[in-house]
């Protein structure tokens, strides 16, 4: 029951996470060029770079994005979560695999 209250906690935050991230972007639910995501060009643009459809010739670089105290925070908070659940999780694996090979030998 506690994975999969975790699971559904770490879903429901992905798409949290992704929906803020697109309304950063995008306001007004309106496309603009966004350095280093997406840029609409020209077909001349494209043949000036050899015909080349490489994404990274046009959009650029985005600028580091530096979180903020309170975001660092929740994402340590999480990642140590998801680390006790792994943890846990190969803890039992481990006992299975050894389970497995005693019975084998």
């Amino acid at each position: 029951v506690r994975d999969d209250a975790t699971a559904a906690l770490k879903e429901l935050i992905y798409w949290h996470t992704q929906a803020n991230w697109l309304q950063s972007r995008f306001p007004d639910g309106v496309y603009t060029d966004v350095l280093g995501l997406c840029k609409v060009v020209s077909r001349a643009d494209i043949a000036q770079h050899d015909d080349s459809l490489t994404p990274g010739r046009y959009v650029g670089v985005a600028p580091l994005e530096l979180e903020d105290d309170e975001d660092f925070d929740q994402r340590i908070e999480e990642i140590h979560i998801e680390l006790d659940v792994l943890n846990e999780e190969a803890a039992e694996l481990a006992t299975l695999i050894q389970t497995n090979l005693a019975e084998l030998v």
